[in-house]
């Protein structure tokens, strides 16, 4: 994957190095924020770790575990992945995240993806290593939205990940901020 089309690196690109804050993590969901250099999250990410013991992945997955960056963990650890975009939609933000976003906004977009990794033992070569929400206040949406399409809808399993997070999607309807 290349460096541009990673989320990190496309903050960084606007806002200077970024770090993570995980906020909650167990075995199989990770939610994290990816701070800039004031402190400011610019992107609230929500993993479900699928296909973890792999061996292909076993060390980055060590590492991202304790604290390291998706992306830039497989790219440091030179492993084969791609980022599936499913699409986007619009969230509530809920006050605490309103405040780590430092906005005013009651919306932001929910970006939808599946990330693959190869393995050359598979004979189809790639599997699913983790479901992930990147969670964006509005002020970013042109960094990110133009990648994938909009969605009315979401399957069972993005949306037990947006609940994980205390986030509740918005009805087309009521699509505005």
């Amino acid at each position: 994957m290349n460096n541009i089309k990673l989320h990190t690196y496309t903050l960084e690109k606007k806002f200077g190095h970024i770090d993570g804050r995980i906020i909650k993590q167990d075995k199989n969901i990770r939610i994290i924020h990816l701070k800039d250099g004031k402190g400011i999250s610019r992107t609230l990410g929500i993993v479900r770790f699928l296909n973890a013991d792999k061996k292909v992945i076993k060390g980055a997955h060590k590492k991202i575990k304790n604290g390291g960056l998706l992306g830039k963990t497989f790219k440091d650890f030179k492993i084969n992945f791609r980022k599936e975009f499913v699409g986007s939609l619009r969230v509530k933000l809920p006050d605490w995240l309103k405040n780590d976003f430092n906005t005013k906004q009651n919306n932001g977009f929910a970006l939808f993806s599946n990330v693959l990794v190869s393995d050359d033992s598979l004979l189809n070569n790639e599997f699913l290593y983790a479901e992930l929400i990147e969670i964006i206040p509005l002020d970013l949406k042109d960094l990110f939205i133009d990648k994938t399409q909009s969605l009315s809808e979401i399957d069972e399993k993005f949306n037990s990940l947006l609940k994980e997070a205390g986030l509740t999607k918005i009805n087309v309807e009521n699509n505005h901020d």
